[in-house]
């Protein structure tokens, strides 16, 4: 009987000893491992476009033939647990294990990303998964590394109009600033304009650089050499303008607005009657002829000013106690002094949107 147990137990430990074998024949290679080409980054906005910091990685533990490895990387804020990380990217097998961002692509994830306040220290963590795809599961390698980065703050880069459709003519000592409205960014401005032309230049008193017209009205192109094209953009019809410039797109838009206002009044209001305390529509650059409102409305009725002023043009219904439902919207001074009307079965909190292009008026109870 012992030898029986012998036999056995000798049977059992080369079944053991195979199955190790193959277990080690199936899994060989380094462990997976994250590096960074920088372990403290102090970031330079002179350097925008160069690269901050590169993450690469090796291939990690080979899992067979039988199975496929996807590698997964995230950034995010340390401690985070990578629950605000970047979008994950996938990088396949056979494709480069480098990620890399520039001082700008960093700069931008810190602080407008995370919110993290542009100058302070700030830990940052990365990690590289390594996905196996195949007939069984696999528990993937992970490798989590941390960096120290320094944000910088964005210089403002102002712009001025000049050309003789502005306040400024062709004077570049007196041209009119826009306002900034996301630093390099985002810029809008809104005034009167005559006919006649236009362009932007980024320091008075300097004709280069400037932001001249590109390929169409829509497109910019910048300008940084006496003997290139000085073409510039053209206004029609004098009138009150808004301006959007998208600087980093290098797009812009410049459209004509009829009506520079829009003033909520009635007893269907918060407002009441009061003139003063009419609720003003909220004005978007990028759409500057859609005004918008949120706002309570009870049982009662109301109007729409186009300025604080009873001797101003109104923006009414098409009929006396005009229906929340109906969208066709007139505008015209003095009578008849229609309005909307409100039953008490509609009275709640209301967005209103007031397309004066369309001629347009929607009210979505919220």
């Amino acid at each position: 009987m012992k030898a029986i147990y012998k036999i056995v137990f000798c049977l059992l430990l080369g079944i053991c000893c195979i199955a190790c074998n193959d277990d080690n024949d199936s899994i060989h290679g380094e462990p997976l491992i994250l590096k960074a080409s920088n372990d403290t980054i102090l970031l330079n906005e002179e350097l925008a476009d160069e690269p901050a910091i590169t993450f690469t990685w090796n291939k990690g533990i080979d899992r067979g033939s039988e199975n496929t490895i996807v590698y997964i990387f995230r950034l995010d804020v340390f401690g985070a647990d990578f629950e605000t990380s970047t979008d994950p990217i996938e990088v396949a097998a056979d494709g480069e294990f480098a990620i890399s961002y520039t001082n700008k692509e960093l700069n931008n994830l810190i602080t407008k990303k995370w919110g993290i306040l542009p100058g302070d220290r700030i830990k940052l963590q990365a990690r590289v998964v390594a996905k196996v795809n195949g007939p069984k599961f696999i528990y993937p390698e992970i490798s989590v590394i941390e960096i120290e980065t320094k944000s910088y703050i964005i210089a403002p880069k102002p712009l001025y109009m000049v050309g003789d459709a502005t306040a400024a003519g062709s004077d570049l000592n007196k041209g009119v600033k826009i306002t900034e409205g996301d630093i390099g960014v985002f810029y809008h401005w809104k005034g009167n304009l005559k006919a006649g032309s236009f362009k932007f230049i980024s320091n008075l008193g300097s004709m280069l650089p400037s932001l001249n017209k590109g390929i169409d009205n829509s497109s910019l192109v910048e300008r940084t050499n006496i003997n290139e094209p000085d073409n510039m953009f053209t206004i029609d019809k004098a009138g009150y303008y808004a301006i959007a410039l998208f600087r980093e797109d290098m797009k812009i838009t410049y459209t004509f607005v009829p009506y520079q206002a829009a003033f909520l009044i009635g007893n269907a209001t918060t407002a009441e009657w009061e003139l003063g305390n009419a609720i003003e529509f909220v004005w978007n650059p990028t759409t500057p002829n859609v005004f918008t409102l949120e706002t309570e409305l009870k049982d009662g009725e109301f109007k729409i000013l186009t300025e604080r002023n009873w001797g101003a043009a109104t923006f009414r219904p098409m009929v006396e106690n005009g229906s929340l439902k109906e969208k066709e919207v007139q505008v015209y001074l003095g009578d008849p002094d229609l309005k909307w009307k409100v039953n008490p079965n509609q009275a709640g909190k209301y967005r209103i949107i007031l397309d004066v292009n369309k001629m347009e008026i929607t009210f979505n109870k919220l």
